[in-house]
């Protein structure tokens, strides 16, 4: 078998007309790198001038070369007979930048990630090769990165991205360093990923003396107003100011940073987290979710709130117009008062509606009430790590109105889209059993999507309300999400807890809502945030010590 192998080794030339030659060696050489890859065979070209490739390798390997080059050559031609080079993407002008990255290099790696072939001409984006699988993940990643960029302002940046350390719990003059984390969380940059930790452990304190807490709280109030003022200049807008609890992960740090050695006091950690033109600094992503039970916030917390509603359920969507569109679904309780169109829906729950969701099957109407609605945009996004704590917090500011439509928000949203995406939701079905029990949501058949809109994330949310302290709430949401990625879904099971506070919300679902007066509490809600992370992280040491 050897023998013949090397009797049957050998080299020829394919000729291919030097108009056809780069669409054959394709941008950055991942078309021949996929030739070369599926036949076998070394392919080369003596010069850009020369028309035509030498192949080299067995019979059988220089037939598939010459195959796949010849397909590639047919597919040129055909395109160009027909006038165009391939299948369009959308992309709005103002976030093509976005979309093609610095020297076509975002591009370049959704070609990678998705295995479609895509080519840039006088500034529009061609599929030109593909399965529908491929081209539809290649149009989902470009679409998802245009709708980041609207929720994180990028056409008018409005987004403040904050990093502080608060070292309330620990000894004085305390010393951090960086441990590597045993499971990572699952990010597109492959970095490495830390958590920031106390060199020596100790006995957790209630009160600290190790930083001035004051000192990044006025900094914290700084970026609040003035987040808080940019939103308030935007005609017809309100806003939503929480927290929630969760990881910060840091990557990025350099070797010598990771190498044990380092130490840093919490001033010069911060500083680290702090980006700066031309400087060093880490890079952090937030994993959110606390796993915690209810009966621990039932022990700690006492009496929670009557349930009015079941559950929750948001179907998020990507259109062609670069938006993320969502549908919030309420599901009231069998046993509720009041009929569901006259159950009031949670003020922080409905934001930036497009239009009501009215239901084809009469015992969904029942007893759901739904809600296309725009993404909020996001305008303060504050970190605040507790070293040697088990989670950390993010204080998160966004911006929200009553009516998408009427305030310009939705201007630029596809009118067809928008139909078929109603149609969609409308037709969408829960079912109730004797025991109450709900099974849904039962989604139309794929088909009845239309081919420009993807279902990319599926969350079930139930939540219960608590609140240990007048005027401040703790919102546990037990949640099951499913995420799609056209070939893959991930499903997940999640316990989140929100932090909120009631003049916050009271004030800012109003008109003439005051910067001034939101910021004024802030240092009041800092102090509620911790006592209830002190709780929470006691409960679950004592839950590690008992397993």
């Amino acid at each position: 078998m050897e023998s013949n192998a090397k009797r049957t080794m050998g080299s020829e030339y394919l000729y291919v007309p030097k108009e056809f030659k780069g669409h054959v060696i394709g941008r950055g050489g991942l078309v021949m790198k996929k030739i070369r890859n599926s036949s076998g065979a070394n392919i080369t070209s003596r010069s850009k001038d020369d028309e035509g490739f030498a192949i080299t390798g067995n019979t059988e390997q220089r037939i598939l070369a010459k195959r796949l080059i010849s397909e590639k050559v047919e597919e040129v031609k055909r395109r160009k007979t027909e006038g165009t080079p391939g299948e369009l993407i959308k992309i709005p002008d103002d976030y093509k930048g976005i979309a093609f990255g610095a020297g076509g290099d975002t591009l370049k790696e959704i070609m990678t990630q998705t295995g479609a072939t895509m080519i840039r001409i006088q500034g529009e984006v061609y599929i030109t090769s593909g399965s529908k699988s491929q081209r539809d993940m290649a149009k989902l990643r470009i679409w998802s990165k245009v709708a980041g960029a609207r929720l994180r302002g990028v056409e008018k940046p409005c987004n403040k991205v904050c990093c502080y350390i608060d070292g309330w719990s620990l000894p004085e003059n305390s010393k951090l360093k960086l441990e590597p984390l045993k499971s990572w969380l699952c990010l597109l940059e492959k970095d490495k990923q830390y958590r920031l930790q106390p060199v020596e452990e100790y006995e957790s304190l209630q009160e600290s003396s190790c930083s001035d807490s004051t000192a990044y709280e006025s900094r914290l109030k700084e970026d609040a107003l003035q987040s808080l003022g940019r939103i308030k200049r935007e005609k017809g807008s309100r806003a939503d100011m929480w927290c929630h609890f969760g990881k910060v992960i840091i990557r990025g740090p350099d070797e010598e940073e990771v190498s044990g050695e380092e130490q840093w006091s919490v001033e010069e950690a911060t500083k680290k987290l702090q980006s700066q033109e031309g400087q060093d600094y880490w890079k952090i992503a937030f994993q959110e979710g606390v796993n915690v039970d209810k009966h621990v916030l039932e022990r700690n917390f006492g009496q929670k709130y009557p349930r009015e509603y079941y559950a929750r359920y948001d179907l998020t969507f990507v259109v062609s117009s670069g938006h993320e569109l969502k549908g919030k679904i309420w599901v009231l309780n069998k046993d509720a008062d009041n009929t569901v169109k006259e159950k009031a829906v949670p003020f922080c729950d409905v934001k930036n509606i497009i239009e009501e969701i009215h239901f084809e099957d009469e015992k969904t109407r029942s007893r759901c009430r739904g809600w296309l609605v725009l993404p909020s945009r996001r305008f303060l996004q504050a970190d605040i790590l507790f070293p040697g704590s088990e989670f950390d917090c993010r204080i998160t500011l966004r911006e929200r109105s009553d009516d998408a439509v009427s305030t310009g928000y939705a201007a630029d949203l596809d009118k067809n889209e928008r139909r078929a995406l109603l149609s969609y939701l409308s037709n969408i079905t829960f079912t109730f059993t004797e025991d109450d029990e709900v099974n849904g949501p039962n989604l139309p058949a794929e088909e009845s999507l239309s081919k420009e809109l993807f279902l990319r994330h599926r969350r079930c949310s139930h939540r219960t309300i608590f609140e240990p302290q007048a005027g401040f709430l703790v919102i546990l949401s037990r949640e099951i999400s499913l995420s799609s990625d056209i070939e893959e879904e991930e499903k997940r099971e999640t316990i989140d807890l929100h932090l909120h506070c009631k003049d916050w919300d009271e004030q800012l679902k109003n008109e003439n809502w005051k910067p001034e007066d939101i910021v004024a509490k802030l240092p009041e809600f800092l102090q509620f945030v911790k006592p209830v992370q002190s709780v929470i992280c006691s409960e679950l040491r004592h839950s590690d010590v008992n397993t």
